[in-house]
């Protein structure tokens, strides 16, 4: 229940990150990266990934799509073909991967601020 402390602030805003990244996380996997791996077999194109951890593969296709090619979204990934991922995403997907990596960034600052102010 929430009270107004530094506690209950930090346990609201982790909650609510906590929920926007799980549901994101869940719609830009269903609806993006699935749309965009069965477009890529109906063209003749093997899928950019074939490794999934724990649902990782994802976070690797959000990045692909929201952040432009460059330093930290590098167009010879290993792990990724960021290209064909990019030609086959729409503007729904880059929001979508949008409102993932931002949410998922902001569950870890929460998190890590957590630790480091040693929040119980």
């Amino acid at each position: 229940m929430f009270d107004n402390t530094i506690e209950g602030w930090y346990y609201t805003f982790f909650g609510l990150f906590l929920i926007i990244t799980f549901i994101s996380w869940l719609g830009f996997a269903r609806f993006s990266m699935a749309r965009i791996e069965r477009q890529m077999q109906k063209d003749g194109l093997s899928r950019p990934s074939s490794w999934d951890g724990v649902g990782l593969r994802a976070l690797w296709y959000a990045s692909a799509i929201a952040f432009p090619v460059g330093i930290f979204n590098r167009a010879e990934d290993p792990l990724i073909d960021v290209p064909t991922v990019r030609r086959y995403s729409t503007s729904f997907d880059r929001v979508l991967g949008w409102i993932l990596m931002v949410s998922g960034f902001l569950l870890v600052v929460i998190t890590l601020s957590g630790v480091f102010f040693d929040i119980d």
